[in-house]
């Protein structure tokens, strides 16, 4: 599925339940997601400008592990791509509880990534019996500015048309897939 949004002000709402909900208490990572990992992959691209007047029009491949341990605590690793760029991340439960980090609230882990204008928010909506998932990623710009955000190649880039998130997936399975 293919998703396209011109402002944030179609993100407010999620946003805004986002901080409002994510107390401590609903944060808990449900008991039927311990010692579990889940797997998030997708595309996604924004026709961009760079500083150094290059273009950025292809996609960037993103794959996402998420583990909650035995004890609910998350941890996550991120790998994202474009051509020759590859950039990996990993996080522990001290960075991926707050301010743009992984919150649970009820069945969903929801989760923020701020951009130097513009954010994304994604959402992994888990059934009721916590043994399948889908993701559901929105792109999207402060009201009147471009997104701006820096390339896996160092350079800032400036949209030039709106972004698009496609190939989005997300699968569940027993164990610490990030032990190794």
């Amino acid at each position: 599925m293919t998703m396209r949004l011109s402002t944030l002000a179609c993100l407010a709402a999620p946003l805004a339940l986002y901080l409002s909900t994510a107390t401590p208490a609903s944060a808990q990572a449900p008991k039927q997601l311990y010692n579990k990992s889940v797997f998030v992959g997708m595309s996604v691209s924004i026709p961009a400008r760079g500083t150094d007047g290059s273009s950025a029009d292809r996609p960037r491949s993103v794959q996402r592990v998420i583990y909650i341990s035995s004890a609910g605590r998350v941890f996550a690793k991120v790998t994202r791509a474009v051509g020759k760029n590859q950039q990996q991340k990993e996080r522990g439960p001290e960075d991926t509880g707050g301010g743009g980090g992984l919150r649970f609230v009820g069945n969903r882990l929801t989760g923020v990534l701020q951009f130097q204008s513009g954010a994304s928010l994604m959402n992994i909506d888990f059934d009721p019996s916590f043994q399948s998932c889908t993701v559901n990623v929105i792109v999207g710009r402060d009201s009147g500015k471009p997104i701006v955000f820096k390339g896996l190649n160092g350079i800032t880039y400036t949209s030039t048309g709106p972004p698009v998130v496609g190939g989005q997936s997300c699968s569940i399975r027993d164990g610490n897939a990030l032990a190794n």
